[in-house]
């Protein structure tokens, strides 16, 4: 098996795709190992259902063709979480929500799903998250609550968490997450791992659910080489989709970075924790070190205390929308009662307050293009709070957790991409450094995760978990996993 500067070099993915062409390692074996991965993790709850009959079957399917010399995709064999709010095949989609809960099996694949499966991704099982992804932790009254693997009883965030829970405890090799306020970053930021926000409309939807502008699938994985092959393999367009262009611009790939500027907020006024900003800070001068650049630090609220707000106004309506503003109202009683009041906010929303938001989002789009022009990068803490409890942060029941405990929303609202690299830990959870750049530059920020990365690398997993690699001959070293 490759070595660990190896897989930092072309992923877990690259070394997984070596391993089975040298006949290390069968597509069968990788998905008995991650099955068996889950049930030994089965206390941090990360994963709520397991396919396995169709899982091995679409394996030995894969390893036949591998015999008989035919072509296989990027993703051949590896196996695949998906959060439980995207559809797979022959599996309901219950939204963590007692809503869906009893909501008949899906008959297609979500756009993302399929592109994974076309790959040659297995996908095994479905993730937990917040209900209806309306909260940043993952806990639900259906399935309970994901526990961050580096530190059990606090979240992994959300609303991917049990995607992150999953990758950062090595149970597989792919995790899909989906982001509308921070929702792939804020749990990759508290899992250790690298997440990305694509730019608004380069991923593309169903057309039979409703594409929220500002909300779109996003990869997070334990490597930036990972961290590519995704987004290569996921980011493009869906037909049907009117918010979606064709794809990332390529050509800002490899381009010289211009400014790098550094706020502790984004958007608001509100405090961040000491211990946040002291991590924070030394994150930003090492850096300015691993870019060769000074920092240009900025006040906090670079787009003002109202950006949050506007988000807010724009996505509880959407969000209320696509899950059925009837719906929700005939069945409120269900709900859990962390997410009524994100609820109550979208059934009231008005028009005329909606279309305000719309309007003023402009504004904040134009502030944000004019800062990073066309190669400049903004960094913030991904969460400005310190770690907190898996079934929130200790608000009275009915009350969402503060939006300004997190630096993610407003990017979501201007559509710039946006993605977290590990950075240190605050109270034995990883810590999140956020980078911003030019809309449409994907690439070329993954491309700025990969210098950081080689400048300060992190632990693939979490203590006590190994990566998702078949284990190496002779090997010793103490894990969850090992014997």
């Amino acid at each position: 098996m490759a070595s660990s500067v190896d897989v930092r070099e072309i992923g877990i993915l690259g070394a997984l795709a070596q391993a089975q062409q040298r006949g290390e390692v069968s597509a069968v074996d990788l998905t008995q190992m991650s099955l068996a991965r889950i049930d030994a993790a089965s206390d941090l709850n990360a994963v709520v259902r397991v396919d396995p009959d169709r899982a091995l079957e679409a394996a030995a399917g894969i390893d036949q063709k591998r015999a008989r010399g035919e072509p296989l995709g990027e993703l051949a064999g590896v196996p695949a979480l998906v959060k439980d709010n995207m559809d797979v095949r022959g599996l309901p989609t219950t939204h963590g929500s007692r809503l869906c809960a009893q909501d008949p099996a899906a008959p297609d694949d979500d756009v993302t799903v399929a592109r994974l499966r076309a790959a040659g991704a297995v996908v095994v099982g479905k993730t937990n998250l917040s209900e209806f992804a309306m909260e940043a932790i993952s806990d639900n009254l259906v399935f309970g609550a994901t526990h961050n693997p580096w530190r059990t009883g606090f979240s992994p965030g959300g609303s991917s968490g049990g995607s992150a829970a999953a990758m950062s405890a090595g149970l597989a090799a792919v995790a899909t997450g989906t982001d509308g306020g921070g929702s792939v970053r804020i749990p990759a930021s508290l899992c250790g791992l690298v997440g990305l926000k694509p730019t608004s409309g380069v991923t593309g939807a169903r057309p039979a659910r409703l594409p929220i502008e500002l909300s779109s699938a996003g990869p997070l994985t334990a490597t930036v080489a990972d961290l590519r092959i995704l987004a290569e393999l996921t980011i493009g367009p869906a037909r049907g989709d009117p918010s979606c262009v064709y794809g990332p611009d390529r050509s800002a790939a490899g381009r010289p970075l211009g400014t790098v500027y550094a706020t502790t907020r984004i958007a608001g006024s509100g405090a961040v924790d000491a211990a946040v900003e002291a991590v924070f800070i030394s994150a930003v001068e090492a850096f300015g070190r691993a870019v060769d650049r000074e920092i240009r630090w900025l006040e906090p609220g670079v787009l003002d205390e109202d950006a949050d707000e506007v988000w807010a106004a724009i996505y509880a309506p959407e969000d209320v929308f696509a899950v059925g503003s009837e719906r929700l109202r005939e069945q409120y009683d269900l709900l859990d009662p962390r997410v009524r009041a994100w609820v109550d906010r979208g059934l009231n929303s008005s028009l005329d307050e909606y279309l305000r938001a719309r309007d003023a989002r402009n504004r904040y789009v134009l502030r944000l293009d004019e800062l990073l022009d066309d190669a400049n990068v903004l960094l913030s803490p991904t969460v400005t709070a310190r770690p907190y409890p898996a079934a929130g942060a200790g608000e009275a029941d009915g009350e969402l957790m503060p939006i300004d405990l997190f630096n993610t929303a407003a990017m979501n609202l201007t559509g710039h991409p946006a993605l977290t690299v590990p950075a240190g830990t605050v109270d034995a959870v990883p810590f999140g450094l956020q980078l911003v750049g030019p809309r449409g530059t994907d690439l070329w920020l993954i491309e700025l995760a990969g210098a950081w990365e080689r400048h300060r690398p992190w632990p693939l997993t979490a203590p006590g978990y190994d990566a998702f690699l078949p284990a190496t001959p002779g090997s010793a070293a103490p894990s969850r996993y090992g014997p």
